[in-house]
């Protein structure tokens, strides 16, 4: 025979799922067998989307719940001043008996899943406020007064979690900002909203130059980039945190150098557990950069190269113009040319783009 879960079982378990995310469906299982419930579910009170914890035998009908846009005509948003005075609320807080038998809400969706009865722990989140819903069906019944006394106890263990899950989150997010400084990348973090809640070094140093940030919102200097920008912030909130999207790349012009190539990553992992107060990364790429070329020896030792081959080949690797880099070390156009096509017969290239590419690979191995 089965042990009945405790509550102990049920509360310890929140506080399991906030150190390891993986762990949510589970919790909510938990919760809800100790409970005697359907199921149960983790709802925010203002801004309600898919995605967020949930028992397994609640998916029809969350999936119903959204696709059909019952969370923007929820009834039991009646009962968030009960959440908010005691910590719970169940139907019988703000629906009658009548409007039990009548309301669409109660009869053609609930009753539908096995979900006719409520009952939720209001906890909050910083700015959120969110709440443990917890479903039962006809069999079970109505949440008692016995039942209620019962789960509010959870609001403490609801609150701890919140707050651990979102500081470890928080941290795993902005380590990756600053691995992205490590290697030299701009980087902003950005929240639920797109606002910018932390940005890196290399970001800083482009504020001003082709980027503004005011008021939390990262803008470009020409109005037709800002919108390309909130066109991928928004793409960046509207995908799936699970599914690969293709986002769109946004090119910002800057007067008298090279534009900025911003692209956009949606968090994943623990990174985007679901109190994460971060969402997405913005990574910024200076066009007008160029790398620091491969050390000479190293091409004259791969390549076989002479010293006057390989010092033209590093400026050619920093986009140098092959006129340009013949005069800035002394030779002639002519010879440079000569000079070159001694260097795409000992690298195997026939290019300068081939070469260039060769040289980047060459690069990264190097370092």
């Amino acid at each position: 025979m089965t042990r009945p879960i405790s509550f102990d079982q049920a509360s310890l378990s929140l506080l399991d799922a906030a150190i390891d995310p993986s762990q949510w469906g589970k919790a909510m299982d938990t919760v809800a067998e100790y409970a005697g419930a359907t199921g149960a579910v983790l709802l925010q009170i203002r801004g309600r989307g898919p995605g967020t914890p949930h028992s397994a035998s609640l998916q029809e009908g969350l999936d119903v719940y959204f696709r059909d846009e019952w969370h923007l005509r929820d009834e039991r948003e009646r009962g968030v001043p009960h959440l908010r005075s005691k910590g719970i609320f169940v139907d019988q807080d703000f629906v009658t008996p009548h409007e039990l038998d009548s309301l669409d809400y109660y009869n053609g969706f609930l009753r539908k899943f096995d979900m006719r009865w409520s009952a939720g722990i209001g906890f909050a989140n910083d700015d959120d406020e969110w709440c443990l819903v917890v479903q039962r069906g006809e069999r079970k019944g109505f949440f008692d007064t016995t039942a209620q006394a019962d789960l509010v106890r959870f609001g403490p263990y609801l609150n701890r979690a919140a707050q651990l899950a979102r500081h470890l989150s928080y941290a795993n997010a902005t380590g990756m900002l600053d691995a992205f400084e490590a290697l030299g990348c701009a980087s902003f973090l950005l929240d639920h909203a797109g606002r910018v809640i932390r940005h890196n070094a290399p970001a800083e140093r482009l504020l001003g130059d082709g980027l503004v940030l005011s008021g939390g919102r990262l803008r470009c200097t020409r109005a037709g980039d800002s919108l390309a920008l909130g066109q991928l912030t928004a793409a960046l909130n509207h995908s799936a945190r699970a599914t690969a999207v293709d986002m769109p790349v946004v090119v910002v012009e800057r007067l008298a150098k090279r534009p900025l190539v911003i692209q956009g990553i949606a968090l994943a992992g623990l990174a985007s557990a679901v109190f994460s107060p971060a969402t997405s990364i913005l990574l910024v790429s200076d066009t007008d950069l160029r790398p620091a070329p491969t050390p000479i020896q190293v091409t004259q030792k791969i390549f076989g190269l002479t010293a006057m081959e390989a010092t033209l080949l590093s400026r050619l690797e920093q986009e140098i113009p092959l006129p340009a880099a013949a005069e800035a070390i002394g030779i002639s156009f002519e010879t440079a040319r000569s000079h070159l096509k001694r260097i795409f017969s000992k690298t195997g290239t026939s290019r300068q783009a081939d070469l260039l590419m060769l040289l980047r690979r060459v690069h990264r191995t190097s370092l």
